[in-house]
């Protein structure tokens, strides 16, 4: 009895790992499983490989991800961006993808370019990239396609933290709302807004990034602070 339940717990899972290979594009939405966008962008999927490209006035990053959804070294790869205009099919301009500048002993999490995207058509625009350098011998390179889509100024993305996210949990140790420890009220958050994010314990502190971003979402935000601990109203 056991092995008839095993096998169809095994034909099961398989099912749900051809159900994702086949996935096309996802946008952001909550939840680091197989397939989430973690920054709120767009998540395009390759044989061995998931991309999530994320857009904004000021340029794009393309963060990769290989098995399990685990980050790569994005200082390993190189990419280009073609961009194409709604009214031809031909290539409208090409640019290079640089890995992102980070702090020393840290590898980067994505592939950037910075350049003016704000006269980019919001509708029919489409970009292509091509990543090379990737780990895997069976996909060295992988090309795929994904529509232009321009984050609203201002927007802020809220996502579980991940692996990723060790060193800078532990650097700010505490959460910079309410001074709390993370991990003490579940899973920590991670609340973005353009190239600036920071970590909050729970979503009960939410509002008050929201109401406030230009005080949480700097590097100051790193200190955290006692008196926002005493001051915090939880909302669990």
């Amino acid at each position: 009895m056991r092995k008839v339940r095993w096998k169809s717990f095994a034909a099961l899972g398989a099912a749900l790992v051809v159900g994702l290979e086949l996935g096309g594009l996802s946008q952001a939405h909550e939840g680091h499983d197989h397939g989430a966008a973690n920054h709120g962008g767009t998540v395009a999927k390759t044989k061995h490989y998931q991309f999530e490209i994320v857009f904004a006035k000021d340029g794009l990053k393309v963060y990769p991800y290989g098995q399990e959804n685990k980050p790569l070294d994005a200082s390993r790869l190189a990419g280009a961006s073609t961009f194409y205009h709604p009214n031809t099919p031909k290539p409208w301009f090409t640019r290079p993808l640089r890995a992102a500048s980070t702090s020393p002993g840290q590898a980067p999490a994505s592939l950037d370019l910075g350049i003016d995207l704000s006269k980019i058509p919001a509708k029919g625009a489409k970009v292509a990239f091509e990543i090379t350098g990737l780990p895997d011998p069976a996909e060295p390179t992988a090309t795929f396609t994904v529509p232009f889509t321009l984050s609203q100024a201002g927007e802020i993305t809220v996502a579980k933290a991940t692996q990723a996210d060790t060193k800078a949990l532990a650097a700010l140790k505490v959460c910079p709302v309410s001074g709390e420890e993370f991990g003490s009220m579940g899973p920590p958050l991670k609340v973005s807004r353009g190239d600036r994010s920071t970590f909050i314990c729970c979503k009960g502190c939410l509002k008050k990034i929201q109401a406030e971003p230009d005080k949480y979402l700097t590097a100051s935000a790193a200190s955290g602070s006692t008196k926002a601990k005493d001051e915090h109203d939880h909302q669990h």
